[in-house]
């Protein structure tokens, strides 16, 4: 025999509580019918808006990509080979990366062309230049998707080639503190080193050991070795 399911009267009163419930809802809604339309009129230029700006952001995004990439590879190019580029091609592409920076800010493909201004202006010895636009490219919040070492590590050279030792030390510390392996290494070399001559000896020592006992086979072992000796 089949067991009856015995229903509480709770059970019963609730489908009845639901339908009050959404008759009052429709009532209020046929009463208040220019207040409710005005609200869902709201609702749909809200969405409206937050998918055209999305929309139009990808879209800036993709056009500041595609107006750039030919003449970040030219710099490339001038960076990689500095004493054969000619004086005016390289002012010329400044000028373009500075005026892509204005009409695009805010982009990734503004990023890249900060970084290669700061490249360029280390590479011509204007260290307070180059260390204000990896400063102002790390500053658009764009560094932890886009060259988040490179970006922080040109910072710390500019830094450190204008001598503003104590600044530079941070910089490599931040640095470091965004990658691992070999480029971990180097940005703590840099930050021991710069330690050293920002007059703290005993915290560039004491980092120079750090970097050893973590890199005890590694080919920097004699180097780190030799820079420790001369510290202590």
């Amino acid at each position: 025999m089949a067991e009856k399911i015995k229903y509480s009267r709770k059970d019963l009163k609730s489908p009845d509580e639901f339908i009050s419930a959404f008759s009052r809802a429709v009532a209020w809604a046929g009463e208040n019918r220019a207040k409710v339309l005005a609200a869902a009129g709201g609702l749909l230029l809200l969405v409206g808006a937050v998918f055209g700006a999305q929309a139009y952001f990808r879209w800036e995004e993709n056009k500041a990509t595609r107006d750039l990439w030919p003449h970040l590879n030219r710099a490339r190019e001038f960076l990689q080979s500095p004493t054969n580029a000619d004086e005016e091609k390289l002012a010329r592409l400044e000028q373009f990366l500075t005026a892509h920076v204005n009409t695009h800010q805010g982009t990734v493909a503004a990023v890249y062309a900060r970084y290669y201004l700061g490249s360029i202006a280390f590479l011509r010895g204007n260290y307070d230049l180059s260390a204000t636009n990896f400063r102002t490219a790390i500053q658009a919040g764009k560094p932890d998707e886009v060259m988040p070492f490179l970006l922080r590590e040109g910072l710390a050279q500019a830094l450190e080639a204008k001598g503003d030792f104590a600044a530079a030390s941070e910089a490599y510390r931040e640095a470091a503190g965004v990658t691992a392996g070999a480029l971990k290494t180097q940005a703590l070399m840099g930050q021991a080193r710069t330690m050293a001559l920002s007059g703290r000896k005993q915290e560039a020592i004491a980092l120079y050991r750090r970097i050893l006992s973590e890199n005890p086979d590694s080919q920097t072992k004699e180097f780190v070795e030799i820079k420790l000796a001369r510290s202590e």
